[in-house]
């Protein structure tokens, strides 16, 4: 036997006996005392969510521990207490998920248990631990007190993100990682204040960010009801975006600021006071004319960039000894000058290194992948093992994940990756159709939630092992099961 096969088997019994022993535990507490317990366990688990592996961890050789996987483990026996109270889709939902892990423990077989393949298994099973926790917190604890921790985590974990987010921006310091090591060969520019925190990643740090705001807006009924705050948030996050050059986030941004407008506009136009809306009228008109009336600077963007090609472009000559550094515009003439201008257009056109071309052809190998394995797919790590290999058709520079997570699940898992959206599908279409009889607020940050997502699987580089991708489905089910609760209790009410 392998040793990856005896360190599996080694984790699974581990966490089988963590599970058992604080089983017998929680059994023998009162039944006060336990919810307490729980309760306490549960919000320490959802306070260390932000921080993950990076705090105080200690490896013991096949397994790295930290505060939230010790909690994971404590909360994991909380499900035997409450299975009988699960729903048929929380059931569902779950047995999905663990037979998941079981069939990319037989797949990985086809890469000899490679750590690519190791790597996507742990994903699956912190995947399903996060629904456990979830799903059962939320039965043993009650609804009130859960959707309570809840907001608290989110907003601690908010709080977090904005915070070393700000002072990265201000100051351009990072936690070191892969990325600081790249910056070190960049010329200075907007990338080194673009923050990062402990993701090494400024997409990451985004996808973060935007994935807890949202889910903060969509449990969070006070953060819902301020559009200032919003506001604030979504502008803090343009500018993260700006700074990032996430093309994805900017959009997600724009959004969430446009959409507040609107609905700021549309309640001043219901309210009884007219009179602060025709004088908000007027100062747009106003604004409008003195546009008109003015010449603008359209800059580099949107009028004649070539011109502004050269203006960072230096030349370093030696002279008897002297070095002297001299302006591109200065030395060449114009017709060379026009030359280089034209070669530079070229190059950033047609580039295979291009973040346009490389996430076009990233996709395009993907969807290779899918056709070679629909069923089953190619296995846990197949994306990058295949890469590595070389057995790929178009040019990837040395990028190996496949910054989508539908190719990434689909032409991994197959079979797996179409049932899981097909899952996230059927809840979400649930929801929408018991929205009816909720607030306005309520629907559109739903709706706009769906809008954000498709985006927020293609901004980082991988998304399987994201804690925010364990936390959605089993989010999103407790949604679910929030709406169904108040919709029954006003039809009684009726």
């Amino acid at each position: 036997m392998s040793k990856v096969r005896i360190r599996l088997i080694l984790f699974l019994l581990t966490t089988f006996a963590s599970m058992t022993q604080l089983n017998e535990i929680l059994l023998n507490q009162s039944d006060a005392r336990l919810k307490r317990l729980v309760d306490f366990i549960f919000l320490a688990w959802i306070l260390t969510l932000p921080f993950g592996s990076n705090l105080m961890r200690i490896s013991i050789g096949f397994l790295t521990i930290y505060p939230n996987l010790l909690f994971t483990f404590f909360l994991l026996p909380v499900a035997l207490l409450t299975f009988k109270k699960w729903g048929k889709l929380e059931l569902l939902s779950s047995c999905f998920l663990f037979v998941w892990i079981l069939f990319g423990i037989f797949m990985a077989r086809n890469s000899s248990y490679s750590k690519e393949s190791i790597f996507d298994i742990r994903s699956l099973v912190m995947q399903f631990f996060f629904a456990i926790v979830l799903i059962s917190s939320y039965h043993f604890i009650g609804k009130e007190q859960f959707t309570k921790n809840v907001i608290r985590g989110l907003r601690c974990f908010l709080f977090i993100l904005l915070t070393a987010g700000i002072l990265e921006f201000l100051t351009g310091i990072h936690f070191y990682g892969t990325k600081t090591n790249e910056l070190l060969s960049l010329p200075v520019g907007n990338i080194f204040y673009a923050p990062l925190f402990i993701y090494d990643n400024p997409n990451d740090y985004l996808s973060y960010l935007i994935f807890v705001f949202l889910m903060l807006i969509i449990f969070d009924e006070q953060l819902k009801s301020s559009r200032l705050l919003q506001l604030f948030i979504s502008l803090i996050l343009l500018l993260f975006s700006f700074y990032a050059d996430s093309t994805f986030a900017k959009m997600i941004a724009f959004g969430l600021i446009s959409l507040q407008l609107i609905l700021a506009l549309f309640s001043n136009l219901k309210s009884s006071n007219k009179s602060s809306f025709f004088i908000y009228f007027i100062s747009i008109i106003l604004f409008l004319i003195t546009i008109l009336n003015n010449q603008l600077f359209l800059g580099p963007k949107y009028e004649n960039s070539a011109n502004y090609r050269l203006n960072g472009v230096q030349i370093i000559i030696e002279n008897k000894g002297q070095i002297q550094v001299i302006s591109a515009k200065e030395k060449l003439s114009e017709p060379k000058q026009a030359q280089v201008i034209r070669y530079l257009d070229s190059v950033n056109t047609k580039s295979p290194e291009g973040s346009t071309n490389l996430r076009k052809n990233l996709i395009l190998v993907g969807l290779d992948f899918i056709k070679s394995a629909p069923v089953f797919g190619i296995g846990p790590g197949g994306f990058a093992l295949k890469i590595k290999q070389n057995e790929h058709k178009k040019f990837v520079h040395t990028h190996t994940s496949p910054h989508n997570l539908p190719i990434e699940i689909i032409s991994q898992f197959g079979i797996f990756g179409w049932i899981y959206f097909g899952l996230i599908a059927f809840i979400c279409l649930k929801i929408c159709l018991l929205q009816k009889r909720l607030k306005t607020n309520d629907k559109i940050s739903f709706l706009f939630l769906l809008f954000a997502l498709p985006l927020l699987w293609m901004m980082p580089s991988a998304y399987l092992y994201l804690s925010i991708h364990w936390l959605f489905l089993p989010l999103l089910l407790i949604k679910l099961l929030l709406i169904q609760e108040k919709t029954n209790l006003d039809e009684r009410k009726q």
